[in-house]
């Protein structure tokens, strides 16, 4: 369990919009009390989060790590150097899992043996940010130009533009659980590693301007308060019987007896009861299966991963429709350059039309011509695709692993189930018990993953029983869920 640490929240007093005048907008309110912060030259990227965790570094002090639930939201907001102008703010969610690997692979292999990396979760966010207006041919241009006094710098100047966002960590899927995270520690745990990031990339307009990218790790853990099953003293009461199946008939009925959620924390045990009756009832042969019957247990987890296709990626639709404003009004300014460069000074002005409706006139109309030429471009490519042969796809990427968690053995059933103490029992009770009781626990461990079920991931956990009587077996497979 990581080390949970408070940190105070500082807020920026002030902030701009994109572009326009510098008015102060509402201030912004965090959904959570922890703040964590990232810098790069070019921006910051704050980070809002329940809890967070302290991390090493290289440096003198150790920063903070964000941690959320899978039922929490991830919030925050991103604060741009005065130095960048105009550009985009692209963030980006992945998780993503790591299969490392083994011991043997990696002796036999000369080199160390490369990891594979796959992304099972991926979110985005693309923030188009403009340039503060500036006309440099107003007259107050050029007043301040020629200004012999140099004026004192306003507040505005100093003030950051800070644009906020959110993620969601899957509230949308119901009835599944976002994977937490995850890195194996020790031989019997699963050679997997699951991580979250968030990349906060900055990519100016201006290709002499300097570009920014910033890595920010990102921690997922189910919510103790929640979903944790560690601190429960309560007895089970209600429990689930499931019979063993053989491959040919027998005289022996054999049952395994489980709590009924089939939901376990990691960090406690698993109980269970394997019981036995002969049919019809035979006191020799009860004998010798109590003294001479194998009892086989085991716990195992199975690993999945099919690659699916691309998601595709959660863009907030008011800076989409920002993005394509500004992309038609940079496509206006550059029809009006080519247009007075093409015009010589000696031309009369009313040869051509330079007022920004006839601008706008042929921006649509070089649109509509566009959009022509994609549309018979993508008929004549419907066209070629149907008459010619479609190319085999190639097979998505899978991955599976299986680990043994648990195996125990026992010879006999060393018990024999008893009525409960407080009423007597009657006869015919007491000849309905089972003729033999083995009892036993498994215990689990913190550095198990837990189950999961999403996307292209799948991890299960089976608990197997067996009873051999001889030349014949009795098996049973029940499915668990880990938390």
């Amino acid at each position: 369990m990581p080390h949970v640490t408070n940190i105070p929240l500082n807020l920026p007093s002030r902030a701009s919009p994109i572009g326009g005048a510098m008015n102060v907008p509402p201030p912004y309110s965090p959904s959570y009390s922890r703040v964590s912060s990232f810098r790069s030259p070019q921006l910051e990227v704050l980070l809002y989060s329940p809890h967070v965790t302290t991390e090493p570094t290289s440096w003198a002090t150790n920063r903070t790590v964000p941690i959320y639930s899978d039922h929490d939201s991830m919030s925050g907001k991103v604060i741009l150097d005065q130095s960048c102008r105009s550009g985009c703010i692209y963030l980006t969610l992945t998780g993503s899992f790591c299969v490392k690997p083994s011991t043997g692979d990696a002796k036999k292999a000369s080199g160390p043996a490369p990891s594979s990396r796959h992304v099972f979760f991926y979110a985005s966010r693309t923030i188009e940010v403009a340039a503060l207006d500036s006309s440099p041919n107003t007259p107050s241009s050029f007043r301040t130009v020629f200004s012999r006094r140099k004026s004192r710098p306003s507040t505005a100047e100093f003030e950051t533009r800070t644009f906020p966002f959110a993620f969601d960590l899957g509230q949308s899927h119901t009835g599944k659980i976002l994977p937490s995270t995850f890195s194996s520690s020790g031989p019997t745990s699963m050679p997997v590693e699951l991580a979250y990031e968030l990349v906060a990339t900055w990519q100016p307009v201006q290709l002499t301007s300097k570009s920014s990218i910033l890595s920010i790790p990102i921690v997922i853990q189910p919510d103790p308060h929640l979903h944790s099953l560690d601190g429960s003293t309560e007895k089970q009461e209600s429990w689930l019987e499931i019979p063993l199946k053989s491959q040919r008939p027998v005289p022996v009925r054999c049952a395994i007896t489980l709590p009924s959620t089939l939901t376990f924390s990691r960090a406690s045990t698993i109980p269970y009861f394997v019981v036995f009756t002969t049919t019809p009832r035979n006191a020799t042969l009860a004998r010798e299966i109590a003294t001479d019957a194998t009892i086989s247990i085991s716990v195992t987890s199975q690993f999945f991963y099919k690659e699916e296709p691309p998601v595709q990626s959660m863009v907030d639709t008011q800076m989409s429709e920002q993005s394509t404003d500004s992309r038609q009004g940079r496509l206006k300014r550059k029809v009006a350059q080519r247009m007075r460069s093409a015009t010589s000074f000696w031309s009369p002005t009313s040869s051509m039309d330079m007022s920004i409706g006839g601008i706008d006139s042929m921006v649509s109309s070089t649109f509509t011509d566009t959009s022509a030429i994609r549309s018979r471009s993508n008929s004549k490519s419907s066209r070629l695709e149907t008459s010619s042969p479609l190319l085999p796809t190639p097979p998505p990427t899978t991955f599976t692993d299986t680990q043994l968690v648990h195996k125990s053995m026992s010879i006999g059933f060393p018990k024999r189930p008893r009525q409960s103490a407080k009423n007597h029992p009657t006869l015919e009770a007491h000849r309905s018990l089972p003729d033999g009781l083995f009892k036993d626990k498994i215990a689990l461990h913190r550095d198990m993953l837990p189950s999961i079920n999403w996307g292209g991931i799948s991890l299960k956990y089976f608990f197997d029983v067996s009873v051999t009587m001889g030349t014949d077996e009795l098996r049973a497979r029940v499915l668990l869920r880990v938390t």
